[in-house]
């Protein structure tokens, strides 16, 4: 009997972490801020000892499990295709700044930090949870505020800073709205500029208040333009990137409506959008090369993109974690064209034995 291609997906085919792809390392751009992140996670359990009981042990999966600032062992990632932009890219920013301070940067990276353990609990309201809503509603309310407060002790009442929190704080629920409720329509190509512009603005908006401020700590108002332009490209990618990893629980959680991955995929078969994509025609449909390419050809525009303004900022380390993220690409694209000829040689002998028996 024909075996399902399903099997092949078992085996780690794509688009998966694959450990074996290890490009260049500069794991210096993590390593030297080691002391900061420890202030921050320190930080952060003395803060979160203020907490009601009732919502501690939620707290504590958000802390360890989603946003990861207290797991254990090192921070490093384990893989260039593993990004952990959050804090880091606060630290990166603030040194290539020449903010020396080092509470400052530390401040800006907990800023980071709660914001994004802000948002987890609301996504997953979204996106259903195990947890009681009040706990969810009451933990996303508590990290904004520390969020609030940790940007409140880097900047005055009158910084321009508190305009742009405003305003993210509308972009990011009516990103939310775009990504969770309209979905993908069939005349909407997934993987553009427009669409992707679109609906990461919910990721830009936890973001760019933080790097904003690094231009107005430093006085380098004018920076702030070309910050908006790294902000909204990298997290495009990052979109892309994010669809990729999670292209199997998204199948199966029928979040294929607003996976940009799997949007792309049933309009390369030409799916109806009543129809069903199976993960046996998700999997066979990532083994095409050309399929596969067009997907990480988009996003390496984006990460390009976003490094053009990191030079033009002359933003050196924040240049080098983007040129690690190619490098990784390349190197993923590489192995997922092999593993697709493995795929398609294995399948045509499975075909040729069904035929004889």
């Amino acid at each position: 009997m024909l075996k399902s291609p399903k099997s092949f997906a078992q085996r780690e085919m794509i688009p998966s972490l694959d450990t074996t792809v290890r490009p260049r390392s500069d794991q210096s751009l993590y390593t030297e801020f080691d002391s900061d992140v420890k202030w921050i996670q320190e930080r952060v359990r003395v803060d979160c000892r203020k907490l009601p009981t009732a919502v501690k042990d939620v707290a504590q999966y958000y802390l360890s499990k989603r946003v990861k600032v207290l797991r254990d062992g090192d921070f490093v990632p384990p893989h260039s295709l593993s990004p952990r932009p959050i804090p880091y890219l606060a630290f990166w920013l603030a040194r290539d700044f020449g903010l020396d301070d080092v509470q400052v940067r530390r401040l800006l990276g907990l800023s980071l930090v709660y914001v994004c353990l802000s948002a987890s609990p609301s996504d997953d309201l979204l996106d259903g949870s195990a947890f009681a809503m009040r706990q969810q509603m009451y933990l996303a309310r508590w990290f904004w505020e520390r969020y609030f407060l940790a940007l409140k002790n880097l900047f005055s009442a009158r910084s321009p800073v508190w305009w742009f929190v405003s305003k993210s704080m509308a972009d990011w629920c009516n990103g939310e709205n775009s990504t969770q409720f309209q979905g993908i329509d069939g005349e909407t190509d997934p993987l553009s500029a427009g669409f992707l512009r679109k609906t990461s603005r919910y990721m830009v908006a936890l973001m760019f208040p933080t790097l904003a401020g690094v231009a107005f700590l430093s006085d380098r108002p004018k920076a702030v333009n070309a910050i908006t332009r790294f902000t909204n490209h990298y997290c495009m990618g990052w979109r892309i990137l994010d669809d990729l990893r999670d292209w199997s629980d998204d199948s199966l959680r029928a979040e294929i409506k607003n996976s940009c991955v799997l949007s792309f995929l049933r309009n390369c078969a030409g799916i109806p959008r009543n129809a069903p994509l199976t993960q046996e025609l998700i999997v066979s449909l990532f083994s095409d090369q050309a399929v596969i390419g067009q997907i990480y050809s988009a996003m390496k525009g984006f990460y390009v993109a976003a490094k053009r303004e990191a030079e033009s900022l002359k933003a050196t380390y924040v240049t080098r974690f983007i040129d690690q993220q190619l490098l990784g690409h390349d190197a993923e694209c590489l192995r997922i064209a092999a593993e697709g000829n493995k795929f398609r040689e294995a399948l045509a002998q499975l075909l040729e034995a069904e035929c004889r028996s």
